[in-house]
């Protein structure tokens, strides 16, 4: 209802993605030719079967590198697409331009992923990836909460957005190498209640998915205060070659 008045107040005049004229609105804030290119990519190539990054056609594995030399502890990760362009714009649209509306169309994909991968039931829980105190502020919100929300919506399963708290401030990531990233991220998360995610199954929410470094450290401080598995929807997700 609140997106529909929106809608008829502020209704949109161009494709978010690549700002062709015409009428969008939050259930279609795209035009028809960037919705058939998000629909082409996400079955361009092979997928780890593990972490979900996209892999080279001649790679001669079902798991890429970094699975290959370290299993995460998550049980399994799947985005919407690669970070790519269309998917890098409207994730940068909706963090960096405050367009949340972004993330109803968003966050329904990201639930038919979902929907569609029977290795993520049985689903107890949603949990986004909680954002630092600068990003926030900088932002005036949280992108995986308001992913996450749709994503709630659409499976009818509880989010809970306090029981992951980041307990530690991290630079930006965007420009750290793999090695930085992990370091950063060392201890910056931890548990609320560790007896409301004992045993539970938890769908972590984050919005890409490049290095891994923050889908791992969150699986892995949820599953050492008892969690029973987790597995990660993200929109985006990069290469694993």
């Amino acid at each position: 209802m609140v997106n529909l008045l929106m809608d008829l107040l502020f209704p949109q005049r161009m494709c978010c993605i690549c700002q062709q004229p015409g009428m969008y609105s939050t259930r279609q804030p795209w035009c028809p030719s960037c919705d058939d290119k998000l629909i082409e990519l996400q079955h361009v190539h092979l997928i780890c079967d593990r972490c979900g990054k996209y892999l080279a056609e001649d790679c001669g594995s079902s798991l890429c590198k970094d699975c290959q030399n370290r299993t995460p502890p998550f049980e399994l990760s799947r985005a919407v697409g690669p970070y790519e362009e269309p998917y890098r714009i409207a994730i940068k649209v909706l963090k960096f331009m405050g367009r949340k509306h972004l993330a109803y169309r968003m966050g329904k994909m990201m639930a038919e992923v979902v929907k569609n991968e029977p290795r993520f039931w049985p689903i107890d829980m949603i949990i986004p990836v909680p954002s630092t105190r600068a990003s926030i502020k900088q932002r005036g919100f949280n992108q995986t909460e308001v992913l996450g929300c749709q994503i709630s919506k659409e499976l009818k399963i509880k989010m809970y957005c306090n029981l992951l708290v980041r307990v530690k401030e991290t630079p930006s990531q965007r420009e750290c190498s793999r090695e930085e990233r992990e370091k950063n991220l060392l201890q910056a998360f931890a548990v609320n209640n560790a007896d409301c995610i004992k045993g539970k199954n938890i769908l972590l929410v984050d919005d890409v998915f490049t290095t891994g470094s923050t889908s791992r450290e969150c699986a892995r401080t949820l599953l050492d205060h008892g969690a029973g598995k987790v597995k990660v929807i993200t929109w985006a997700t990069g290469k694993g070659y």
